[in-house]
């Protein structure tokens, strides 16, 4: 697991921007999904009174990370009009183009020391989708 790059971003949802905060959330995760096969992981997780968001990512390497700041970076603006970053964490070893770039977040690193990793049997909807697409094409 070395190689990945894992993050942990905690956001403050501003009084009264919530509906503008899932709506920017909803476009950032179209274009990662239609556009970055190594970006593992990008999901959202928001507290129950919808006030508190964490932003889990993992990329297969500094390079795939850098792609998806390409592709959503124009976002980070209109994203901060509606929450504000609290946390910023970076788990395993970035490239130092990737710190560059991380670095005016305020982003704390831990470089990766040592474990397992696991993969699951479980094919994600994308997949799921193509072979379906597939099997129809026939």
């Amino acid at each position: 697991m070395s190689g990945y790059i894992v993050t942990d971003f905690q956001l403050s949802i501003k009084e009264g921007k919530l509906d503008d905060f899932k709506a920017i959330v909803s476009t950032m995760v179209e274009i990662t999904n239609l556009n970055e096969p190594n970006t593992l992981v990008y999901e959202y997780h928001i507290n129950e009174d919808g006030t508190e968001c964490h932003l889990l990512e993992t990329f297969k390497d500094s390079d795939a990370f850098m792609v998806h700041l390409g592709n959503v970076g124009h976002l980070f603006d209109t994203l901060f009009e509606s929450a504000t970053m609290t946390r910023a964490k970076i788990y395993g070893n970035p490239s130092a183009e990737l710190q560059q770039a991380l670095d005016p977040l305020g982003v704390e690193y831990f470089a990766h020391l040592n474990g397992i990793e696991r993969s699951s049997e479980k094919k994600t909807y994308t997949e799921q989708a193509r072979e379906y697409a597939r099997a129809r094409e026939g």
